[in-house]
């Protein structure tokens, strides 16, 4: 009330409200404003831009490469027999795919292989170890990676150790 009479101010529904009113009003939704932006500070409406950490790891950006080079092992340990004139050449693949985690596999193929043909395959994999040593982020990996290519390498072709 100023000088005993209450000011009256035109609200939005045309009722008439004291300036008092108003006043508080307008502080309680002030307050109301601040503690609501105060609240909401705290949550991130945005799922993408998530300031807490990550609960899920990133993924290994060498994880790809590093499951090719475990199947292209396995694949050539499938179809080497573990005697005769590549039993040096499937050892030498087992302790790789032991340096790289990965499993033996379960099963061997029976079809056998011309030498021709497992010089081609063991070949072709050198390549990709040494491609995929030059592609790996990881340091570690990409040794690895290039020691398989040069094992590979260094092994005598099927060819000439019949």
């Amino acid at each position: 009330m100023v000088g005993g009479r209450e000011d009256r101010v035109a609200g939005v529904s045309g009722s008439p409200l004291t300036r008092r009113g108003v006043l508080r009003a307008g502080g309680a939704g002030g307050l109301a404003c601040v503690l609501g932006a105060g609240a909401l500070a705290g949550c991130d409406l945005d799922p993408g831009s998530s300031s807490k950490p990550a609960t899920v790891p990133p993924p290994d950006p060498d994880q790809d490469i590093l499951d090719a080079a475990r199947r292209e092992l396995q694949g050539l340990l499938e179809r080497l027999p573990a005697s005769g004139a590549t039993a040096s050449l499937a050892a030498c693949h087992r302790q790789q795919l032991d340096a790289l985690q990965g499993e033996p596999p379960t099963t061997v193929r029976h079809r056998r292989l011309t030498p021709a043909q497992i010089t081609a395959r063991e070949r072709r994999a050198a390549d990709r170890f040494g491609h995929w040593a030059l592609t790996a982020q990881n340091g570690d990996l990409a040794r690895v990676l290039a020691s398989v290519c040069a094992g590979i390498r260094m092994q005598p072709s099927p060819e000439h150790a019949s």
